[in-house]
């Protein structure tokens, strides 16, 4: 093919995914703005629908939102978010009579809800990536179960976020650890509490999130841990560009978590989970733990006193993996031209 007809294509493609694509999404997440504002791809970001609990209210106000978009602007291709599994199974659904291509950004969650534990709904999961034209995944590993399960599969990691230049704050502990938490089954935040008592009142341990999902008494905490609530982006980062080390954790083998690509983002050494997934793409940018309390409180203890030492290789790392998502990228955007 020459120059001019590459160039052509790439414009054509450029200008599908600006005019006939639809992006949506139930939830407010970064990698959906990202990836989204990375191909030109218009997001329909719609939090409020997360906000409602769950029940025969919510999914109605989502999906009758979504047929009403579609119907409106009649894409040629749409991409979801995964979860919400019900939003990508209604989509596959309705994906032949309305007659567009559907691409699934299926995380961890949209593969295996509940860990697997509920029979339904991962036979939904798998109707779904059995049913979209193409499944984009963070990491080879879950490229892997999508083929097995007999869909087509591309990968793409989050994109390292550019987050505000916030200045250091000062922070009343002598060592300060964020732990980026949503209280999710996956995240061992029991742990994380007790490795707090056995560090003493040197560490000093933010906790993100909102604690009423799982009734945690916060009296009963170790006075060195204070809860921080859910913040708002600006306030989030000020707290992240402040602390020593950032804690993000996840039983999840082959999850990729968000925390630790906005702590490379800001120059913050990790601790993270021991899995293949976060060693392979993080190496270098993190100490990786087991999730013991011994585990974990000797994870954070070495982080803080090897924290200059892991920031110095940062932003090299930073970059690698820039270009490395550049690429990526460009091999998606031409894959979803050849779907459209």
């Amino acid at each position: 093919m020459s120059e001019g007809a590459t160039r052509s294509d790439e414009a054509g493609t450029e200008r599908l995914l600006r005019e006939r694509c639809v992006w949506i999404t139930w939830e407010r997440q970064r990698r959906n703005r990202e990836l989204a504002a990375a191909l030109g791809c218009p997001l329909h970001e719609w939090g409020d629908v997360d906000a409602i609990p769950r029940g025969a209210r919510k999914y109605a106000t989502g999906l009758l939102r979504t047929v009403r978009l579609l119907l409106r602007r009649r894409p040629r291709l749409v991409i979801c978010q995964n979860p919400s599994l019900v939003l990508a199974w209604a989509l596959a659904r309705l994906r032949p009579l309305l007659r567009y291509r559907l691409v699934v950004d299926a995380h961890n969650a949209g593969l295996m809800p509940l860990e697997g534990r509920s029979r339904v709904l991962n036979r939904l999961a798998l109707a779904v990536q059995r049913a979209a034209d193409l499944t984009i995944v963070s990491n080879s590993a879950l490229a892997g179960i999508v083929t097995r399960n007999g869909g087509r599969a591309a990968v793409l990691a989050d994109r390292i976020p550019s987050l505000p230049e916030l200045p250091r704050r000062a922070l009343p502990g002598r060592h300060n650890v964020l732990f980026i938490c949503s209280y999710s089954p996956d995240e061992p935040y029991r742990a994380v509490f007790e490795a707090a008592r056995r560090l003493g009142a040197d560490y000093r341990f933010y906790v993100t999130g909102n604690p009423a999902k799982v009734g945690l008494d916060a009296g009963a905490l170790p006075g060195n841990v204070e809860l921080t609530g859910f913040l708002p982006e600006e306030e989030y980062v000020a707290l992240l560009r402040s602390v020593d080390v950032a804690l993000d954790l996840t039983s999840r083998p082959d999850c990729l978590v968000c925390g630790a690509y906005e702590a490379l983002s800001a120059g913050i050494p990790a601790v993270l989970s021991d899995s293949v997934a976060l060693r392979a793409y993080f190496d270098g940018a993190a100490i990786f733990a087991g999730h013991s309390p011994a585990e974990l409180a000797a994870a954070v203890a070495e982080a803080v006193s090897r924290r200059e030492d892991i920031a110095a290789g940062l932003p090299a790392l930073r970059r690698r993996r820039q270009e490395e998502w550049e690429k990526a990228l460009g091999a998606l955007r031409s894959a979803l031209g050849d779907l459209a």
